[in-house]
């Protein structure tokens, strides 16, 4: 799996800059902590990849799935690309499980829990999981301590149960409504709960919950 700075290599190389400064200038990204993450592996915060993603045309999930796995502990990130045998003999790997997120209001998170992994079915190999937290989305059988497997590769529409962070490092669990002047709405499933609005220049990547399951 390609790290975060070969993504930002290979892009500056497919777009035809000779090298990082002529790229940062004429996209107007700031040089030296674009620098550092290029030459150095510096690892910055989500605000700073989806400002890469807009100015580069990259996929936000891609630069921000490359970030999560290098951030784990290096004794967790084999659990990205392990495989085992599967019930029935079809191919899996082990997904780590990385921290809760919230289903209720906005809470901070990223602690990944030590030797936490499940297997998974082979396909997204950068699929990991998160810990439900919260009752705000009972009403889609998400209950607190539910494990929700998250597929950043996956395509994500209107309607999908999504892990949504904003660009202050900050998790929540809802539907996903995005309406036309760019405004997204992150629906609760429990009537106690208010929708979380996030205006059109608020930083917000959302990535989809393919899977829940629930721990007794």
């Amino acid at each position: 799996m390609m790290t975060l700075a070969a993504l930002l290599r290979r892009r500056i190389q497919d777009l035809g800059y000779a090298d990082l400064k002529e790229c940062a200038r004429a996209r107007d990204i700031p040089y030296e902590l674009f620098r550092k993450v290029i030459s150095d592996n510096h690892l910055p915060k989500d605000k700073t990849l989806l400002l890469y993603a807009e100015k580069l045309d990259m996929e936000p999930q891609v630069l921000l799935s490359a970030c999560y796995r290098q951030r784990a502990p290096s004794e967790m990130r084999h659990l990205f690309g392990a495989r085992q045998p599967a019930p029935g003999g079809s191919p899996s790997r082990l997904a780590p499980v990385l921290g809760k997120a919230a289903c209720g209001e906005w809470l901070e998170s990223f602690a990944v829990e030590p030797d936490a992994y499940e297997p998974v079915e082979a396909g997204d190999e950068e699929a990991f999981f998160v810990i439900a937290e919260g009752d705000s989305m009972i009403g889609g059988n998400i209950p607190s301590g539910a494990l929700l497997l998250v597929s950043p590769g996956a395509r994500v529409h209107n309607g999908n149960i999504v892990l949504a962070r904003t660009g202050l490092d900050e998790f929540t669990v809802k539907r996903l409504h995005r309406q036309a002047d760019g405004t997204t709405i992150l629906q609760p499933m429990n009537p106690a709960y208010e929708p979380l609005i996030v205006g059109p220049q608020e930083p917000l990547s959302v990535m989809r919950i393919a899977e829940i399951r629930i721990r007794c």
